[in-house]
């Protein structure tokens, strides 16, 4: 049955299977995704992908699957990942993603409310799911047991309507309050296109993929907009440092896609290494870095990418174009950085309810502290009535986004204003037109004096102070009073502890009088009112979500049960 094709900056919106198959009648011999196989990667073309992607689709249906029905995915493999994830779409149902991370408990939730008919991952032993689920539960090996011994001819897409529903996202969150988010084909595709529209891929770009594909984020930006265009995806190893930058060398990726916490790490290995270099070298570094940020102040913009070429080579970065990032506020200081590195980090905004991607910085026109400019044919605009100079809730409407949160008609109403999607996160747009995020709304922290204080301005400074690991700033109420006090649970560095200061791993008043020297010095740059009145020592790192959030709920319930273990500090360092 054909269906009425709707349009989106002047281009057919398809579904998504027919959007790639376009690509692979186009690219069939060309690679579309490097696989890790006997020790070296391995290309897959795109002739071989749609078709192992039609295939197991077929073997889906096979199994009970029905166009409309839920498809529940978890797997380790990200490449198995993603050929599930396409054939689930290419037989009509719907895909369930979900995070190889969550436990039995939390599966066995989503598994029932979804509804979903069949649950395909890589381990039965794993999950006891209950008898009461209405999912089969199947071993993706059971079903697709041989890659290679698959038809490699091009099979035809299917008619789905665009309108259909493609993906049911449950939201990890960091309230702990789980979602499912209903996104079409529509949806998925016009984000794409629009994405298309930045240009910042080419066909020649590899991307090297570092995130789960559960996410919105990678399985949109970093799989699904990559094959539109004919690029290449290689799949690394692992997220370790050392892999990373062997996969780089061996793939010569030209573009990774990833979350803040990466690039900070990076950053940190990279100035290391430099602090552990000759004399000589420690000095060439301290001579280029302002050299390259004058070239940026009088328009020569690839002063970093020319100068440092001979270091980035030598560090296993030499084949990066550039870098994006996503999921999270990325430090303007570690943005800076890769900048006069010569790698410049795109920083984009978004959020799984609009498919994901909402604005992204623009090659050469790129600011440390945005997340970039509405993508074509997206509306982004600030409800200022819930902030003051110019913040307020950033609301955002078009084509991607969501339809609404599965079984939830009261959260779609709170959310879906008119055509608008408010998405609790505060932010700004300034006159050029670049959208800064500064928190989201539940976070604020109301003063005695009604201020207005976001958590992660606080988090952000605080987190750059020597032997800071990662913070957490929340508002701490007062008996009898109004309003609430800046308080916070610190996670030391240990690395940084066991290089310059070990006795402080050992003693735990040593490390407790170098984090308050930390917090007192962090907040010397800030205003009065926003200073730290009281924190709390963690010695261990926060729960997060999959786009490395804190779980801020998780980590204020743990604080509350563990208070008589946890040393806090009750000294005031408001006149720091």
């Amino acid at each position: 049955m054909a269906h009425a094709q709707p349009r989106f900056l002047d281009r057919p919106v398809t579904s998504i299977p027919a959007f790639i198959a376009e690509s692979a009648a186009r690219w069939r011999d060309q690679p579309a995704l490097w696989r890790w196989v006997d020790a070296r990667f391995e290309p897959v073309s795109y002739g071989s992908l749609v078709s192992a992607a039609a295939c197991l689709a077929g073997r889906l249906s096979q199994h009970g699957v029905a166009p409309g029905q839920r498809v529940a995915i978890r797997h380790g493999d990200r490449f198995a990942f993603g050929v599930a994830y396409l054939a689930t779409l290419w037989a009509g149902a719907t895909a369930v993603p979900l995070d190889p991370m969550l436990t039995p408990v939390e599966v066995s939730g989503i598994l029932a409310d979804s509804e979903a008919a069949l649950f395909v991952t890589d381990s039965l032993t794993t999950y006891n799911v209950s008898p009461a689920m209405k999912a089969r539960v199947v071993e993706l090996a059971d079903i697709w047991p041989n890659f290679a011994a698959d038809d490699v001819s091009v099979a035809n897409p299917p008619d789905i309507d665009p309108e259909a529903l493609a993906i049911l996202i449950f939201t990890s969150g960091t309230t702990g309050y789980s979602k499912g988010v209903m996104l079409t084909h529509a949806n998925i595709v016009t984000d794409i296109i629009a994405i298309q529209e930045m240009k910042l891929l080419e066909h020649t770009d590899k991307l090297l993929s570092v995130l789960p594909i559960h996410h919105a984020f990678e399985s949109t930006a970093g799989f699904l907009y990559p094959l539109s265009i004919g690029a290449q995806v290689a799949y690394a190893r692992s997220l370790k440092s050392n892999e990373i930058l062997e996969d780089l060398r061996s793939t010569g990726a030209t573009v990774i896609l990833a979350v803040p916490l990466l690039y900070e790490k990076m950053a940190n290995s990279i100035q290391k290494k430099v602090s552990e270099a000759s004399p000589m070298r420690r000095a060439l570094f301290g001579v280029l870095s302002p050299l390259v940020r004058v070239g940026h102040k009088v328009g020569w913009k690839t002063s970093g990418q020319t100068l440092f070429r001979p270091a980035r080579t030598k560090a296993g970065l030499g084949s990066l174009r550039f870098v994006v990032s996503g999921g999270a506020a990325l430090p303007p200081d570690v943005s800076e950085f890769f900048d006069v590195f010569g790698i410049p980090i795109l920083q984009g905004y978004g959020l799984s309810e609009a498919s994901p991607v909402v604005s992204v910085n623009r090659p050469g026109h790129h600011r440390y502290d945005s997340g970039g400019t509405a993508l074509p044919g997206v509306e982004v605009r600030i409800d200022a009535s819930s902030g003051s100079d110019g913040v307020g809730e950033i609301a955002v409407r078009g084509p991607m986004v969501m339809r609404g949160y599965w079984k939830r008609p009261e959260d779609t109403a709170a959310v879906l204003k008119d055509g608008w999607l408010l998405t609790g996160d505060l932010g700004s747009i300034d006159p050029d037109g670049h959208v800064h995020v500064v928190g989201r709304s539940k976070n604020v922290i109301i003063s005695g004096a009604g201020k207005n204080i976001y958590p992660e301005e606080i988090e952000s400074v605080l987190n750059a102070q020597p032997g800071v690991g990662e913070s957490m700033v929340y508002g701490r109420t007062r008996e009898g009073k109004t309003g609430e006090t800046v308080a916070a649970i610190i996670v030391p560095n240990r690395e940084w502890f066991s290089a310059v200061q070990p006795e402080a791993l050992r003693d735990r008043e040593i490390l407790t009088a170098a984090i308050k020297q930390a917090v007192k010095t962090a907040c010397v740059h800030m205003a009065p009112y926003k200073r730290i009145v009281g924190w709390d020592l963690r010695m261990e790192p926060f729960e997060k979500t999959s786009t490395r959030k804190i779980k801020r709920a998780v980590a204020l319930q743990q604080l509350e049960e563990s208070r008589g273990n946890i040393r806090a500090s009750k000294e005031s360092v408001s006149g720091a």
